[in-house]
């Protein structure tokens, strides 16, 4: 397996004064824009921290789409010549609108806000919320290899349950 390859297995953990800090930086973004919600999200869906919410809404779901969106956007900026992929994505909605942007390759700052409030409050705000939160997560991120945590047989195993579960084994 290529270091590539190993780095999709890797969760990203932060540290409490990491976390502290990076949900004052989101708490700071939606009191300055009027966000209903921001999330600070990893590249593999991870929610790592929020501020606000959505009504009833599972924002741990939202984050996984975030995350599938850049790796969407990703093939396509490579399919038509891009080198990297984009760094922001904006959805705009009737009601509300989502600003997604690529804190570098594995963070993304996700805010889902009222189509009210104007795209350049966000864009503005958001490029200052970068800077704070690269600095917060440079500070002492490190990162646990769950690379090797289970073994050959684990697929084959939990086929066996999921089918058994479904009612689709013959035994």
């Amino acid at each position: 397996m290529s270091s590539t390859e190993k780095e999709d297995f890797r969760k990203i953990v932060l540290t409490e004064n990491q976390l502290r800090a990076a949900e004052k930086v989101l708490k700071e973004f939606a009191t300055k824009t009027g966000a209903s919600a921001v999330i600070l999200g990893d590249m593999t869906g991870q929610l790592l921290a929020k501020q606000g919410g959505l009504m009833d809404r599972d924002l741990e779901v939202f984050s996984v789409l975030a995350a599938s969106n850049f790796a969407a956007t990703a093939e396509m900026a490579k399919q038509i010549g891009e080198r990297t992929s984009f760094e922001v994505l904006f959805h705009e909605g009737e009601a509300r609108s989502i600003y997604l942007l690529s804190l570098n390759e594995k963070y993304i700052l996700e805010v889902i806000f009222k189509s009210t409030i104007p795209p350049g409050t966000i864009r503005i705000y958001s490029k200052k919320a970068k800077e704070k939160l690269l600095e917060i997560i440079s500070s002492e991120e490190f990162e646990v290899d769950f690379s090797n945590i289970f073994d050959d047989n684990f697929n084959a195993l939990l086929d066996e349950q999921l089918n058994k579960t479904l009612g689709e084994n013959p035994d």
